[in-house]
């Protein structure tokens, strides 16, 4: 992945895993080493989830029984 400079516009805490590009039809790259972190493997789904403080996070879906 070729080095490139991004602006921070918020202030957040933590560790940045990666970064990728936005493709056609919003398709996104989820890379391997958050796959294997949450245990996502070929055909999961998983949550988009907006924190009540705005914030984006990603998490395997699970199935409620």
């Amino acid at each position: 992945m070729p080095k490139q400079r991004y602006i921070v516009t918020q202030k957040i805490t933590g560790e940045i895993m990666g970064v990728r590009t936005v493709q056609n039809r919003g398709r996104l790259q989820i890379p391997k080493k958050i796959r294997d972190m949450i245990g996502l493997e070929d055909g999961d789904s998983v949550y988009w989830l907006r924190g009540l403080d705005g914030r984006f996070y990603i998490t395997k879906a699970v199935e409620f029984t």
